[in-house]
């Protein structure tokens, strides 16, 4: 599509609450929210939070529109907005106070933070203060972060001038949108949603949807509407092409590339070919593609180009950003507006002071005959950096790995790379999944990986994790036993040992964390302490659960370098809820 020769007139994001009080912003389970109903909120936030001393806000919201009110009640008070998911403990230095409308945000611990609960504020006989409104935005820039595939997220600072002139970008190449609703599968926190879902509905003034929109299903009430699609290439991928279509405008994709044939999928099931976005939250847009062929390269946006230097990742240049901004994927340019994405760049970290390629380590895994996909990822282990490997296996590794278990499986997969990757590259902790855990935008993160390797407030008394394997009704969990362990104290001075009552804990720990929660002890019916368990041994502990009888099996075995299956204990609990 050719760049608009008309600029369309944009609805600044510090003139929505002029606008005509009747006018519709948003639909909340198909009930409209108005301009009127937004300018209350507004100024119901502000006149809580106008006496709260915090300057920085972590604005959490599952509400759409809850979160327009939020965003602009806090740039209305000079309060300076953090786009973040506070549950997250490596989150928590970068907030004073939480603004929400999540209660369960309430189950996790915060160091004193103020939480804020907009659904608990009272508005009756309130007199609101519009002169607030007439003063415009105190505060002019807000902070979001990456997504964390790398590494935990980072902080970027944006201005709401920024996110207006990608809003003009957009509408420059599209020209004038008609549609009649933004409807969206993405999380409104993040830069994609931020920027599609939000802004350009706003610049619009076409109503969007708060719900997330994700399956098909979900498009039956809106089939009679001009629809403007914000998804991402995860869910493009898994549509289901017997169902019926469903007629949009524009579909638009962002988060990752699509193949020529999903994009045709795309096509056969809302009619249009979608419109992928190339992106990221650093650069904001940077190019865009419709794939009415295969191998379309990417076209720049008209006021952006990148510069390519030899052995240097490609700068880009855009009016959006103060200074040129280096790009994470390799750059194939085919002229001065179009260009090829050749894979991301290595991710180098250092170990021991050497430099190490993460994504080397993880190319050579995938070439496995058993892997299908595997994740690296820097940990800190005893106040040093470690590896952790995430592997996805294909059908033949997870064959291999019901017949051999997780110890001989890594064991082979070391032992099949031991001339490949040096001790410093080999993986230290390992973890087994059946599909790799995504945040709201469908992406695979740092953060959600780094929890398959979190150490628990109780890492006293639990042993460390190394490989994981679970299933429905049974689970093998690798296990070190630290010498500093809790259950060592006094038991005995000349020689510690693993008490049995700390053995049986961890069995009920672990079929509580695996299979119910609320699973307890009922009675021991069987249980045989057959070899003592000393600091630092090297066990696998299997637990079976059997949810008709209630019954739990389990047995603790030595990992040894001889593989002798020695047996350290074994038994039979029953479990009550």
């Amino acid at each position: 599509m050719a760049y608009s020769s008309k600029t369309p007139k944009l609805a600044y994001l510090s003139e929505q609450l002029l606008r005509p009080e009747h006018e519709i912003i948003a639909f909340r389970h198909h009930q409209p929210l108005l301009v009127g109903d937004l300018k209350q909120q507004v100024l119901l936030i502000c006149h809580s939070l106008v006496h709260c001393p915090q300057k920085y806000w972590a604005l959490s919201m599952q509400d759409s529109f809850n979160f327009v009110a939020g965003l602009l009640a806090l740039l209305y008070l000079g309060k300076h907005p953090r786009l973040l998911d506070p549950c997250h403990q490596e989150m928590q230095h970068f907030y004073e106070a939480i603004l929400t409308d999540d209660k369960t945000i309430y189950q996790n611990q915060y160091d004193n933070q103020q939480i804020i609960d907009i659904n608990s504020l009272n508005s009756n006989n309130l007199t609101y203060d519009y002169n607030l409104l007439d003063n415009g935005f105190i505060q002019k820039t807000f902070t979001l972060f990456t997504s964390g595939s790398t590494g935990l997220p980072k902080p970027i600072e944006k201005s709401v001038s920024q996110l207006e002139q990608e809003s003009l970008v957009l509408l420059s190449y599209w020209g004038e949108l008609s549609s009649d609703l933004f409807v969206a599968a993405v999380s409104h926190e993040h830069m994609y949603g931020l920027t599609f879902k939000i802004m350009l509905a706003l610049s619009c003034k076409i109503p969007f949807v708060c719900e997330k929109i994700i399956y098909q299903e979900q498009f039956t009430a809106y089939k009679h509407k001009k629809l403007i699609y914000i998804t991402t290439p995860s869910i493009i991928k898994n549509l289901d092409d017997k169902l019926p279509a469903i007629k949009c405008d524009k579909v638009i994709s962002s988060g990752g590339k699509l193949t020529y044939a999903e994009a045709q999928l795309c096509q056969h099931n809302f009619t249009v070919l979608p419109n992928e976005i190339y992106g990221s939250s650093e650069t904001g847009i940077i190019a865009i593609r419709q794939q009415k062929q295969p191998d379309m390269p990417w076209q720049l946006f008209a006021p952006m180009h990148i510069k390519m230097e030899e052995s240097q990742p490609a700068l880009f240049f855009s009016p959006l950003l103060d200074k040129p901004q280096p790009l994470d994927d390799k750059i194939r340019l085919v002229n001065s507006r179009s260009f090829y994405l050749d894979g991301r760049l290595d991710k180098i970290i250092k170990i021991s002071e050497k430099r190490v390629s993460l994504t080397y380590i993880e190319n050579k895994f995938n070439q496995l005959n058993q892997v299908e996909q595997a994740y690296v990822i820097p940990l800190e282990h005893n106040n040093r950096t470690i590896l952790g490997i995430i592997i996805k296996l294909n059908h033949s590794g997870q064959q291999q790995l019901q017949h051999e278990g997780t110890f001989k499986l890594s064991q082979y997969f070391r032992q099949s790379l031991k001339d490949t990757l040096s001790l410093s590259e080999m993986p230290k902790k390992w973890r087994f999944i059946n599909d790799f855990p995504k945040n709201t935008q469908g992406k695979c993160t740092y953060i959600e990986l780094k929890k398959l390797f979190e150490v628990t407030k109780m890492s006293k008394i639990l042993p460390e994790e190394i490989t994981l394997n679970i299933n429905q009704h049974q689970a093998d969990i690798e296990l070190n036993i630290p010498p500093d362990l809790f259950w060592f104290k006094g038991h005995f001075v000349s020689q510690p040992l693993l008490p049995g009552v700390a053995q049986l804990n961890w069995v009920i720990y672990y079929a509580q964390k695996f299979f119910n929660a609320n699973l307890a002890l009922s009675s021991v019916e069987v249980i045989k302490f057959q070899c003592p368990i000393l600091p630092e041994d090297h066990l696998l502990l299997h637990i079976e659960w059997n949810t008709q009888t209630q019954k739990l099996l389990f047995s603790y075995t030595f990992i040894t370098p001889e593989n002798i299956n020695k047996v350290a204990s074994s038994g039979k609990l029953t479990l009550c809820q």
